[in-house]
Formats: C-alpha cells, sequence, structure tokens
C-alpha cells in the first residue's frame, strides 16, 4: 500500500511540474506574441546574441542558436497577422487553462483534455509534415502531460 501512495504523490509532483512547464510555454507565448505586435524589432534584437556559435560550443547552445537564428530570419522576412494572432491565441489558452487546472476546477478538466488534444494533433500533422527531434520530443511530452491532466481528473472525480 505503501508503494501505491508513495507512486501517486510522485506522479502528482509530475503533473504539477508539468501544468506549470505548459503554463511557462504559454507565458513565452503570450510574451512572444506580444512583443511581434507592438516591437517585432526588439524581439529580433533580443534573438541575434542567441544565434550565433562558436566551433566546439555545446551541444545545447548550437540547438539554441540553430532555433533562435531560424525564428530570427522568419521575423526578418516580416511577422504576419496570422502568426501574432496564432501565438496571442496560444499563450492566453494555455495560460487560462494552467490557471484552472491548479486551482482543481472541475469543468476546466475536459475542456483542458480537448483543447491540448487539439494541440497535440496539430503537433502530430506537423511532424508528419517536417518530422524532427524536437517537434517528436515536444509532443510526447505533450501526450504525456494530457494523460495526467487525464488521471488527475480522474482522481478528483472519485474523491
Amino acid at each position: 500500500m505503501k508503494n501505491s501512495d508513495a507512486r501517486g504523490r510522485n506522479l502528482d509532483l509530475v503533473y504539477r511540474v508539468g501544468v506549470v512547464l505548459k503554463g511557462l510555454d504559454g507565458l513565452i507565448e503570450l510574451v512572444g506574441g506580444m512583443l511581434l505586435w507592438l516591437a517585432p524589432g526588439m524581439l529580433r534584437a533580443l534573438l541575434f546574441p542567441l544565434s550565433g556559435t562558436v566551433a566546439g560550443d555545446h551541444p545545447i547552445r548550437n540547438f539554441v542558436a540553430y532555433w533562435a537564428g531560424h525564428f530570427g530570419r522568419e521575423l526578418a522576412a516580416g511577422t504576419t497577422t496570422f502568426v501574432i494572432l496564432f501565438l496571442l491565441a496560444h499563450g492566453i489558452v494555455k495560460v487560462v487553462l494552467v490557471y484552472c487546472l491548479l486551482r482543481e476546477y472541475h469543468w476546466v478538466y475536459p475542456y483542458a483534455l480537448g483543447v491540448l488534444g487539439l494541440f497535440a494533433a496539430y503537433q502530430v500533422f506537423v511532424l508528419v509534415g517536417t518530422p524532427t527531434v524536437g517537434m517528436a520530443l515536444l509532443t510526447a511530452l505533450d501526450v504525456a502531460i494530457i494523460w495526467l491532466v487525464w488521471r488527475e481528473w480522474r482522481v478528483l472525480r472519485s474523491t
């Protein structure tokens, strides 16, 4: 019985950490959308120092530099209204869902599962079109979070 209790507490902790990470992701999207909308030049200036590497850099530094450079080039090509609206909507939805999940509002769990499921389905669609390790890991993480949200909802309904 003790192992079961410890496992449950560990899953609860993983759930909370996963939901908080999802909220931070939403906050970054929200801030990014606001910067693109209000000050696109500032965002490019913030990304520029991250986009350079030198021989022998750590793989994580190379990964960050690649994506910062990629995003910076996309911004230099000109932002679109769609990208701004997508980031703002995506960020707002995630932040609101995370707030409600952490407050354990029972009514939000089905909506959270639906919205997170739609986000994951979109990521699978992108992954099929242009497979990358990063997108595969992000999708796997999101599927795990969906399972943890479902598990938490089931536990809350039984109490």
